[in-house]
C-alpha cells in the first residue's frame, strides 16, 4: 500500500508545555473507521476474475505531489515505466507524462487503465490525453495482444476508510460495494452494487473510486449511480464522512511521544524514552497490542498471539 494522508489529517509538533497541556488533557484517539471484511458469498461472485485484455506498455502510477511533507493527489496517472517497442513507446509516450484521460475518461488509479484495456483486444485504438509539462495532447496508440501467461498480482479490493467506510473491488467498468459497516454513508446501498459514476462522471474500478472521493470535501454531498445486485438503475446521495482533524504525531523530549497511522491502523506511546530504556511502550497494530515496562516486561494480546 502506498504511502498517502487524508486531507483532513494533520502532523502536530508541540513544545515542551503545549506538549505537557496535551498529556494533561489526555489521549486523542482516532475516529472509528473499521470495516468488516467481505462476507465469503459476495467474494464469490463480485470479485470474479477480469480477461486480460489488450497490451499498452506502461507502468501507471498515481499522481501525487512527491512530497512527504506535504502528499496530495491530482488527478490522473504517472508514467513510471515505458515497456521498450510497446504500443505506447511506439506512440511516444515518454517516462513522467501524465495519463489524464483515456478514451474520454477520467484516470483516478492503475485500475482504470486495467478496466480499458480489458475491454479491448489486440488491433483496437485507445485515445490517451496525455500531459507533458504545461501541454497536454492526444495521442492514439494501437494495441498489441496481452501475451497470456505474463503474471500479474490482482488486487482483492480497496479501503476506504476515510470518505465512505467501505470495501471497494474493482468491477466491469465501475466499483463494487463488497463490504461496509450498518452505519456510515454507504448503509442503503446494497452489498454489491455496481457504482458506474459519481456526479455524473464515469467511474472505472474500485482504486479509482477511492482515489476520486479522497480529493472531495469530507462531509461533501455526492451522486453516486449504478447498478443493484437486481439489475435495477438507482441513484444514491451520499454524505461523505466529515470526522475533522486528530492528531498523528505528539512529543515531548523524554516525556512522552505519540505516533499514529490512520490508514495502516497504527497507534505507539512511549513514556519516559530515555532511548536505551524507557519506562512504559504501547503499540496497537490492527487487532494486536502490546506493552512493555522498562523493556524487560513484555506482552501482548489480540491477533498474532500463539495460543495453545
Amino acid at each position: 500500500m502506498m504511502l498517502r494522508r487524508n486531507p483532513e489529517t494533520s502532523v502536530l509538533r508541540l513544545g515542551p508545555l503545549s506538549g505537557v497541556a496535551l498529556l494533561a488533557a489526555g489521549c486523542i484517539y482516532a475516529p472509528e473507521r473499521t470495516i468488516p471484511d467481505p462476507l465469503p458469498e459476495v467474494r464469490a461472485w463480485a470479485l470474479a476474475e477480469r480477461p486480460a485484455g489488450a497490451f499498452l506498455g506502461l507502468t501507471l502510477v498515481e499522481n501525487d505531489s512527491g512530497s512527504l511533507e506535504d502528499l496530495s493527489f491530482a488527478a490522473g496517472l504517472r508514467v513510471a515505466k515505458v515497456v521498450a517497442n510497446s504500443p505506447a513507446a511506439q506512440a511516444g509516450v515518454q517516462l513522467e507524462d501524465v495519463l489524464v484521460e483515456a478514451d474520454g475518461a477520467e484516470l483516478f488509479a492503475p485500475e482504470d487503465m486495467s478496466a480499458l484495456l480489458a475491454a479491448k483486444g489486440a488491433g483496437e485504438r485507445i485515445l490517451l490525453a496525455v500531459q507533458r509539462g504545461d501541454t497536454v495532447f492526444d495521442v492514439p496508440v494501437e494495441l498489441t495482444d496481452s501475451g497470456a501467461g505474463a503474471a500479474t498480482v490482482k488486487p482483492l479490493y480497496h479501503l476506504d476508510p476515510a470518505r465512505t467506510r467501505a470495501a471497494w473491488a474493482d468491477g466491469d467498468r465501475g466499483a463494487i460495494l463488497v463490504a461496509r459497516p450498518d452505519a456510515g454513508p454507504m448503509r442503503n446501498m446494497p452489498i454489491g452494487t455496481l457504482v458506474t459514476a459519481v456526479d455524473g462522471a464515469p467511474i472505472l474500478s474500485g482504486h479509482g473510486l477511492v482515489r476520486d472521493l479522497a480529493r472531495r470535501e469530507p462531509g461533501a454531498d455526492v451522486e453516486l449511480r449504478g447498478q443493484t445486485p437486481a439489475g435495477e438503475a438507482e441513484t444514491f446521495e451520499v454524505r461523505l464522512l466529515s470526522e475533522g482533524r486528530v492528531v498523528t504525531r505528539a512529543s515531548v523530549p523524554v516525556l512522552f511521544t505519540y505516533d499514529a497511522n490512520l490508514e495502516a491502523d497504527r497507534r505507539s506511546f512511549v513514556l519516559l524514552d530515555l532511548w536505551l530504556i524507557s519506562l512504559l511502550r504501547y503499540e496497537r497494530d490492527g487487532g494486536e497490542r502490546r506493552w512493555s515496562v522498562l523493556r524487560f516486561f513484555q506482552w501482548s494480546s489480540g491477533v498474532g498471539e500463539l495460543g495453545g
